[in-house]
């Protein structure tokens, strides 16, 4: 019983960082976007385009896992663009807040880089990224969630006498493998 208890605290330990962890890169990328959003909405409006991103991106992550009936090319599709466009947000506001990178240059050789090319591609490396991070947390956390393939493996079991005497075959109820944890 002990073992079990361990058991559920870690994974409930486990699902937690990963639920935590999300949270924080997506509210951090929501925040980030929020910005350019600002660019052609008012702020309210920014806000909710924002989270709306957010939450549809990771609808659509859980979609293509999920979801068997689902359109994938549309799902796949509007996935692409949410992230495309979180990531385009979040290298907006790395860029416009950029200061001081003097030692990341320095650090990646760009020294003889222009100062806009240098800008971009900082931009690009510390904001881009976010977005993908957060859905990589998502994907983490229902893939470890999610039975695997190999465990739902299931038996049935036909009549002894299949096809004798015009019987019809008949099954059993379906019963779970040994291999299947139940707890």
């Amino acid at each position: 019983m002990k073992g079990t208890v361990k058991n559920k605290w870690v994974h409930g330990s486990i699902i937690a960082i990963f639920v935590i962890l999300y949270f924080m890169v997506s509210i951090i990328s929501t925040i980030h976007v929020i910005d350019f959003f600002k660019l052609s909405n008012p702020t309210w409006l920014a806000i909710s385009l924002a989270v709306a991103f957010e939450i549809g991106a990771a609808a659509s992550l859980a979609a293509i896992i999920i979801l068997e009936k689902t359109s994938r090319f549309m799902v796949w599709s509007l996935f692409i663009i949410l992230t495309v466009v979180q990531a385009m947000g979040n290298t907006y506001y790395a860029f416009i807040n950029l200061a001081d990178f003097q030692g990341w240059i320095e650090l990646f050789g760009l020294v003889d880089a222009e100062l806009i090319q240098q800008k971009r591609i900082l931009s690009i490396v510390s904001g881009a990224i976010l977005p993908i991070v957060a859905l990589g947390f998502i994907k983490s956390l229902v893939d470890y969630i999610r039975p695997e393939e190999s465990n739902k493996i299931v038996e049935v079991i036909k009549d002894d006498n299949l096809g004798f005497l015009g019987s019809e075959p008949t099954a059993e109820p379906i019963k779970e493998s040994p291999m299947m944890d139940t707890t």
